[in-house]
């Protein structure tokens, strides 16, 4: 799955640069004349009134508007269709399960880490990284895995949050950070004991 969306990714960001590109030097083109070099310019004749279908075909603008039309359409679907893919991708919100449970977990280095994890009446010790995860051991003590599980009922669970959620959160904190005004007396309190040691 991860593979069917890059590939989706890189073709529509190809595709977006070759419409892009396309519809760029096809203005270029229709902007430049071709045989600028071969046309002779004491051999031209100027005439009184330029023909009326030739002035019709030079000031209509209706092509170009429809060309930006149809490429700000497609940008526009590219755009889409990534959203979308990314966001079927999305891991879907499982169930929490009463019986299956984390009682406890440490990071010991940066994407390496132990948990303790239960099932019914047994636990076992498990190390996970970034690429894979393994059984170190099962845990035989019936005291310590009745003491995790006691400490990971009273535990607080958060619910994980999404990206907005945290940044509102954070931004919040910092707006509602105001600087202390510091007390005069306790100024002069500090100074007087900072003189006491002198």
């Amino acid at each position: 799955m991860d593979k069917a969306i890059r590939f989706a990714c890189i073709a529509m960001l190809s595709a977006t640069v070759t419409i892009g590109a396309y519809a760029q030097g096809a203005a270029t083109e229709a902007a430049s004349p071709r045989d600028a070099a071969a046309v002779d310019e004491t051999t031209l004749a100027i005439a009184d009134a330029p023909p009326a279908e030739a002035v019709g075909a030079t000031s209509s603008i209706g092509p170009y508007f429809l060309r930006m039309m149809l490429v700000l359409g497609l940008v526009i679907a590219a755009i889409y269709g990534m959203y979308a893919l990314l966001k079927r991708s999305a891991r879907p919100k499982s169930a929490d399960d009463s019986y299956l449970r984390v009682l406890a977990a440490t990071t010991l280095a940066a994407g390496r880490s132990l948990h303790v994890v239960s099932l019914g009446d047994k636990a076992w010790l498990i190390g996970s990284t970034d690429t894979s995860v393994g059984l170190i051991s099962e845990i035989q003590d019936k005291e310590l895995i009745d003491a995790l599980a006691l400490r990971a009922a009273e535990a607080p669970q958060t619910p994980r949050k999404d990206f907005a959620s945290m940044l509102i959160e954070l931004l919040g904190r910092k707006a509602v950070k105001k600087t202390a005004v510091p007390d005069p007396g306790d100024f002069f309190s500090r100074q007087k004991d900072r003189l006491k040691k002198f």
